[in-house]
């Protein structure tokens, strides 16, 4: 286990966190995060909700697919960021 999945509630989450940390520009839908990530479809729903919530994350609906990426105006967006960086560089 590494230290994100330490500092946040589950390693789904902290895998979730970390890709669009890694990637802020990009949207994600559900499937393909289950595969970038590794985690079940229902560990994956899961915590995009809680993250959704939470303001960290927004979603997009398209007519088919929802889309989903790292909301910049997160009040905490510059430390989570920050957290992400350090905690990667200490993984090299």
């Amino acid at each position: 286990m590494n230290l994100l999945e330490n500092i946040f509630a589950s390693k789904a989450q902290a895998k979730l966190i970390k890709l669009f940390f890694q990637k802020p520009n990009q949207k994600f839908y559900q499937r393909e995060l289950m595969a970038t990530v590794g985690e079940s479809l229902g560990s994956i729903q899961y915590e995009i909700k809680r993250l959704e919530k939470m303001g960290l994350v927004c979603s997009q609906r398209t007519k088919r697919k929802v889309f989903y990426n790292l909301n910049k105006d997160f009040y905490l967006y510059s430390q989570i960021r920050d957290i992400v960086l350090k905690t990667a560089q200490k993984n090299l």
